[in-house]
């Protein structure tokens, strides 16, 4: 029982580590725009091109969550978007010592679930 346990763990983790994160979309116009192949990656509003905002997103924090917010922009049309810091939305608690394996804990420890939030936006002609 145990090793089976442990073992349907390790698949989950590999199927759930081998995808982009979800990316939560709040969408700021009801426009539509053709898909785009390109989105610039801004880490300031640029100033001397108009623009409007089309929708925050926002991804788990991670070695693909660039990735992630990059696919979604080029869904919804982007010309670019504009990255914000990392935040720190909500903890998680996790069991210490053995408490996945047989069941009892010692203890939990928290772990900060980070974020990373950018603006969608689509250069004006």
């Amino acid at each position: 029982m145990r090793h089976t346990i442990i073992l349907l763990l390790v698949v989950l983790f590999a199927l759930t580590a081998c995808g982009l994160p979800s990316v939560q979309e709040v969408r700021y116009t009801m426009d539509t725009y053709e898909p785009t192949t390109k989105v610039e990656v801004l880490q300031t509003w640029p100033r001397n091109r108009n623009y409007i905002e089309i929708a925050e997103l926002e991804v788990s924090a991670g070695h693909q969550a660039n990735n992630a917010l990059l696919d979604e922009a080029k869904k919804m049309g982007a010309d670019a978007i504009v990255i914000g810091p990392t935040h720190q939305h909500s903890k998680v608690y996790v069991p210490i010592d053995a408490g996945l394996i047989n069941g009892t804990s010692s203890g939990f420890r928290s772990v900060s679930l980070e974020g990373v939030r950018a603006i969608a936006i689509k250069f004006q002609p």
